[in-house]
């Protein structure tokens, strides 16, 4: 891996100012965010375009650049997979306008999960929808210069896409444009036993958007270095699939939130450390 790769989320700043944030990031070395579109930093709900055009200048200004767009999601009402006609639109209308947030930002790519089911009712109905909406979304986003990142949750999240085999499944109902495709979390795949190995088999090296790295017990979404995974060993998976893309951290753990810089500085110096 190169050191360009590396990109810190803003997850672990939840409850500090996206100004500390930005800072943090600077003093640690970092050029480039992953903005996770959730207040107290930026909602789109509540900021606007106009909100993204002012966070594009701020951006400048700090001289940041951002690597992925990840709208707050993993709760209701959003659920590209309801069974709920309503619930469905408003989840499409929603993500339409966090394409709108990425292209002001000149970002790439956005997150998107699958949605989940009722348990008691039909998984395939509510997978025809994630996969519709995905569709719908991802026609969206091309014709705005934005790629779609599917990315798997565990069964307590969003339920329709788990594990790598569901993301060729997804992939391959939505046609596998070059506008929609998958990623990977290291932590939520080590819950289901797989790595990084298992994703480049099932859909691709050039079909993986984006990574979430982080470490777990597996599970935890811990600072590298506090958990077991082999994180040295994903890595080095990466690199052999030829991934070039990023290596976003995504520490999201209760235990970083009122000091989130040392968790983030180890983190990086672990990439570092790893870096050719």
């Amino acid at each position: 891996m190169r050191l360009e790769q590396i990109s810190v989320g803003n997850y672990t700043y939840m409850y500090h100012s996206l100004k500390y944030f930005l800072e943090s990031v600077k003093r640690i070395g970092v050029r480039t965010i992953e903005l996770w579109g959730a207040t107290p930093h930026f909602h789109v709900d509540d900021d606007g375009l106009a909100g993204a055009e002012a966070l594009k200048r701020t951006l400048r200004e700090y001289d940041l650049g951002i690597s992925c767009v990840t709208p707050e999601q993993v709760m209701y009402p959003i659920n590209i997979g309801a069974a709920s006609r309503e619930e469905r639109a408003r989840s499409v209308a929603f993500f339409r306008r966090y394409v709108d947030v990425a292209s002001i930002l000149e970002c790439p790519r956005m997150l998107v999960t699958s949605g989940r089911h009722n348990i008691d009712e039909s998984a395939e109905d509510c997978f025809r929808y994630s996969v519709d909406a995905l569709i719908d979304i991802g026609h969206y986003a091309r014709q705005r210069g934005v790629r779609i990142a599917h990315e798997t949750l565990t069964r307590e999240g969003y339920d329709l896409s788990v594990r790598a085999a569901d993301i060729r499944r997804t992939l391959d109902a939505v046609g596998n444009p070059e506008w929609v495709r998958g990623m990977i979390d290291v932590d939520e795949s080590a819950r289901f036993g797989e790595s990084p190995k298992d994703f480049v088999e099932a859909i691709g090296a050039k079909n993986i958007e984006h990574v979430h790295f982080v470490d777990g017990m597996p599970g935890g979404h811990l600072a590298l270095g506090d958990g077991v995974l082999p994180l040295g060993r994903y890595i080095e998976e990466l690199d052999q699939a030829g991934y070039t893309g990023y290596i976003s951290l995504e520490v999201m753990n209760a235990k970083y939130y009122y000091d989130p810089e040392p968790a983030i500085l180890q983190s990086v110096e672990f990439l570092r450390g790893h870096a050719g």
